[in-house]
């Protein structure tokens, strides 16, 4: 309980941070929106046809170095200095959904501005979010986007995917903490970079180092796609080294303690991981089996990206909700005796 409290004041505060470097950059003007439109190297938007795909790019935003320095300094961070300024741009590419479909799904990625010779790749995964506007490629809105920019005028060229649920595939439902997705999404989105960063009009050079890193959700979807990369792709993605970051990789264990806690500190996390996987996995929907009659609506439809971590919270009973007033007690004792095997499997299989 303890842990699971110190984890979301953690993520909390860091999110909390993105956020207030968001604000800093509008409230001072030193966020510049640029051109759009045709500004897509002749590429015109369709449908991909296979995975790694490179369907469209927009130029999204600039920051300058200085409003950049500006910016860390004013959150108070020391010991970073951005050196360049950054450009970023949102990327439709190419990558299989969950029932391995090819659709269209989106990203951001961040140069250094100006450029230079070639830099390090860091691919970054985005903790869990819950409206489509925080995802990386809405620019303006995502503390997500933010840290892309910081990584590029660290000198990094930044990649961010979305996630299917988010950007351009938001009218899917997130397959939230599912492995296979996630690190699909991941390298497709790197696939595709790679094509963009190779454009003529675009022309920037890698100098072969390839970071991972992410937090929550994103550590999980950042070891997750280490796994694929060193088990199916290590000659395509050498990874020079990864760093997730509070992520449940032990899936079955998390899902136990969860369902075993007295209360939910955060019954959020709860609903958009049993709705995903109930989506995901269940030819017929089990939802009434898992939640109460009165929150079996509110799961249903509350994780569409319209509304707030907020709004969500509250509406399932808000922090601290008594498990057994969130969740069926016939299905609790199922679950944590020898019940529910056909879920626990699936579990085991995000491990």
């Amino acid at each position: 309980m303890d842990h699971l409290t110190r984890q979301y004041t953690r993520e909390k505060r860091t999110r909390y941070a993105f956020i207030q470097f968001v604000a800093v950059l509008l409230v001072t003007g030193l966020l510049y929106a640029c051109s759009s439109g045709s500004d897509n190297g002749g590429i015109t938007q369709r449908t991909a046809t296979f995975a790694g795909e490179l369907v469209a790019w927009t130029e999204t935003g600039t920051l300058e170095a200085a409003a950049l320095h500006t910016a860390i300094a004013n959150l108070g961070l020391t010991g970073v200095t951005a050196g360049s300024g950054a450009t970023c741009y949102k990327l439709t590419y190419g990558t299989p959904d969950v029932s391995a479909v090819i659709i269209n799904a989106s990203g951001l990625v961040c140069l250094p501005a100006p450029r230079s010779g070639g830099n390090p790749v860091i691919s970054y995964q985005h903790g869990t979010i819950f409206q489509d506007s925080e995802a990386p490629s809405s620019f303006f809105t995502s503390g997500e986007a933010a840290l892309g920019a910081v990584f590029a005028g660290l000198g990094y060229i930044a990649v961010l995917p979305d996630y299917i649920g988010y950007g351009d595939s938001s009218a899917k439902l997130h397959p939230y903490v599912h492995a296979a997705t996630l690190a699909s999404a991941t390298v497709n989105m790197n696939r595709a970079a790679r094509t963009f960063l190779a454009l003529p009009n675009i022309n920037v050079a890698r100098n072969g180092q390839f970071f991972l890193t992410g937090y929550s959700e994103g550590g999980y979807a950042t070891l997750a796609t280490q796994r694929l990369m060193q088990q199916s792709l290590a000659s395509e993605f050498p990874v020079t080294a990864s760093e997730p970051g509070a992520g449940p990789y032990d899936l079955s264990s998390t899902t136990r303690t969860i369902l075993g806690l007295p209360n939910q500190p955060q019954p959020v996390f709860a609903g958009f991981f049993f709705k995903a996987y109930d989506t995901i996995y269940n030819t017929t929907s089990q939802i009434t089996n898992y939640f109460v009659a009165p929150k079996v609506n509110i799961v249903n439809t509350y994780f569409d990206g319209s509304f707030t971590r907020s709004e969500i919270r509250d509406a399932l009973g808000g922090a601290g909700v008594v498990t057994n007033t969130l969740f069926n007690q016939s299905f609790l004792d199922s679950y944590l005796g020898a019940g529910e095997t056909a879920l626990k499997a699936r579990i085991a299989e995000n491990d």
